[in-house]
């Protein structure tokens, strides 16, 4: 629980954040209690202050003080300083006291000074120190200093140069941050340190960063629009996320042989970088490092294991994750290496290639994967499960075909595509994001391939996935059936022109075992629909994987899976080596699987076949003792043959009667499956014994 104070003429008021929300308490109190017990009472109230001339001074210890502040009210008839000398010691009230820091804010927000000079006593700035002083164009340091403090010189606009003592072993956090004017910094020693956004937003052209420094911070040169070249000495270990970031003229930097890492977006957007060569020490590059650089070929030395260069362009050192492209690339077209999983996060941003071909087998294409480049073409195989937020923005794709097996279409996945005119969505996609076709003011038809709406998730109509187009250009094609349930959607809302195609899907109406049930193992599953079907697909193509629905580790039955249907349902099995019988697939306790039947397997007497199926389930603790549905015995019709499966049943005897009784066929010793084909049509009974067992199954030919 925690309880946040505020006083209100002699009555408190409490906002307390429970476990079921929040509540307000209202209670009569005395001030002066409440101002004892506030934990956040500031000591710096009872410090001695004083000031002599205009420069306010805070005791801080025995004999010293700190300079805390700078009094800039002035009579009518005064003149303003416009310079700050701090002395080395100032008398107070009798005593002497020696001036050895700059406390936070001492001097902030001052509109005259220009010009601030310190004594050589002073050891220390603090945090703010120096900090967003309009006019302020020169700070002399004193020569004994070692500690500065986040911020202690930031955001002084007009400040054009530094010069760091030797003492100052660890430059802080936004220490020179925002300090637009700062052309020149020179440090009489080593450093060991670059705090995060130290140099952010500055005017220094060069820099050289020596070896006893091992890590430069997050963001630490970000957006220096002047600085053209780095110097990293041997010795330098890291370079954090962003550190170079926006660096616009950045033209040239050596990455030294004890670099050890690059973080994400190192030198994202720095368009004058044309070469990098990456050492064979680095041992992680972040994402996104070098996107919208200037490079035309990437370079990686000898040895690395985490990366290499293919043609120029960065792959992961197993191939299985294209890393970058390089942005000035004069090539228009390229083939994506064979094996490659994976496209990073930016690797062909703002790039030339106007097509790619993608290998079968690709998983990913990351966040902003190919935004802002000049893509035209590129091939969806259906091993695609994820395209990442604003992937294609603003790329010039024409016709969409979204591949199968994705589930969902990201924030800003295609936003701004302004050529683009026809997208066909399959019934796999479940959820459409917040911008994700937002702006592409070309579209005239959407396809959708599913019975049941895609949701539309937005927050307000200006990021309404088909937001900032004209709607009433759109047609939205939808299964023959299913207009209905489109308009009553949040589809119905934004589109006018809802039409129906020429063919419906079929849905199914229930599967044994349940979805989301438990199970020991993985046997038979039995799909039923609303109509007669009959099988397109006796051998479907389909997957099992533990873990992730998208990302899940694949289940592998070496039989693969067959399927026989009669009447109204399919039966979909796991098959033995021979593809004779059910071969379970064994599941581990308390594991997620998700298993995908393909689209297409059966069909009604119209042509409509059913969409994808996922089904999910968990794996339970194995009794030993209870015999699941999924390995249970089954008939099915294909092919004018009725299909006997035995399951887990052995050493049967499968006898075939007609509709009088008289037995027709009889086969002993059988397991796996057994085939009859009857030459008249009509009802025949089936009966399967094994042991004590007994099934008998009721057939119409």
């Amino acid at each position: 629980m925690y309880i946040f104070p505020y006083i209100m003429e002699t009555y408190t008021f409490a906002v307390v954040l429970t476990k079921t929300g929040i509540t307000m308490k209202r209670f009569l109190t005395f001030f002066a209690l409440i101002t004892a017990l506030c934990p956040f009472q500031s000591k710096a109230a009872d410090a001695t202050t004083f000031e002599v001339n205009r420069i306010q001074y805070t005791v801080t210890g025995e004999n010293t003080v700190g300079v805390s502040g700078f009094n800039e009210t002035y009579g009518s008839d005064e003149t303003p300083m416009t310079e700050v000398i701090i002395p080395e010691s100032v008398a107070y009230e009798g005593k002497d006291y020696t001036v050895t820091s700059l406390e936070e804010y001492a001097f902030q927000w001052l509109s005259d000074i220009r010009k601030i000079e310190m004594p050589n006593t002073v050891t220390a700035l603090k945090n703010n120190a120096i900090y967003y002083n309009y006019d302020l164009e020169e700070v002399v340091l004193s020569q004994n200093l070692t500690t500065l403090g986040a911020y202690a010189l930031a955001s002084n606009s007009k400040l054009s140069s530094l010069a760091i003592p030797a003492g100052v072993t660890e430059i802080p956090q936004s220490c020179f941050f925002n300090d637009q004017g700062l052309t020149t910094i020179t440090f009489a020693g080593d450093f060991t340190s670059i705090g995060s956004g130290a140099f952010y937003k500055t005017a220094i052209t060069e820099i050289e960063i020596p070896g006893s420094c091992k890590t430069i911070g997050n963001n630490a040169f970000q957006l220096c629009p002047n600085l053209a070249r780095v110097t990293l000495d041997e010795g330098v270990e890291v370079l954090s996320e962003g550190a170079f970031r926006e660096c616009s003229k950045l033209t040239e930097i050596n990455l030294p042989a004890s670099l050890k890492s690059i973080g994400e977006y190192a030198f994202l957007d720095d368009s004058s970088l044309a070469s990098v060569t990456i050492p064979a020490g680095v041992t992680e590059i972040g994402d996104a490092a070098f996107s919208y650089t200037g490079v035309t070929a990437f370079e990686v030395e000898a040895g690395n294991t985490v990366c290499q260069a293919i043609n120029g362009v960065l792959y992961s050192a197993d191939g299985k994750v294209l890393m970058a492209y390089p942005t000035k690339a004069e090539a228009t077209e390229y083939t994506i290496a064979d094996g490659c999983l994976g496209v990073g996060e930016g690797a062909f941003a703002h790039s030339n290639v106007q097509k790619i071909v993608v290998p079968d087998g690709m998983r990913a294409f990351d966040d902003n994967a190919f935004s802002e480049s000049a893509l035209s073409e590129i091939n969806f195989p259906a091993s695609l499960v994820l395209m990442g937020n604003q992937a294609f923005a603003l790329t010039q794709l024409t016709t969409l075909v979204l591949p199968e097996n994705m589930t969902a279409v990201y924030e800003g996945t295609f936003a701004q595509c302004t050529a683009l005119k026809s997208i066909t969505i399959p019934a796999s996609i479940r959820d459409i994001e917040a911008y994700a076709f937002n702006g592409s003011t070309a579209l005239t038809e959407v396809f959708c391939l599913g019975a049941t709406p895609p949701v539309l998730n937005y927050y307000e109509g200006y990021d309404h996935p088909f937001g900032n187009l004209e709607a009433s250009q759109v047609t939205v094609y939808v299964p023959k059936g299913c207009k209905a349930d489109y308009e009553d959607s949040e589809w119905g809302y934004q589109f006018d022109h809802i039409v129906e195609s020429a063919t419906g899907v079929l849905a199914y109406e229930s599967v044994l075992p349940a979805n989301d049930s438990e199970l020991e193992t993985l046997g038979t599953l039995e799909i039923t629909f609303a109509d007669n079907i009959s099988l397109v697909q006796q051998y479907p193509e389909v997957t099992v994987v533990k873990g992730q629905e998208l990302y899940g580790e694949p289940v592998v039955n070496e039989g693969g899976w067959m399927a026989y249907a009669s009447g109204k349902t399919v039966n979909v099995f796991p098959a033995d080596e021979y593809q004779e019988g059910v071969q379970p697939i064994v599941l581990e306790s308390g594991e997620e699987y998700y298993v995908t039947i393909p689209a297409g397997i059966v069909e009604n007497a119209d042509g409509d076949q059913n969409q994808k199926i996922v089904l999910h389930y968990s794996g339970k603790v194995q009794s030993g003792i209870e015999q699941l549905e999924g390995n249970a015995c089954f008939v099915a019709q294909n092919a004018g043959m009725l299909q006997v499966v035995l399951g887990e049943l052995s050493n049967c005897t499968v006898e075939l009667f007609n509709a009088t009784g008289n037995l027709v066929d009889r086969i002993d010793g059988a397991q796996g499956s057994v085939s009859f084909q009857p030459a008249a049509q009509g009802l025949y009974l089936i009966r399967v014994t094994s042991g004590g067992t007994v099934k008998t199954f009721k057939v119409v030919k």
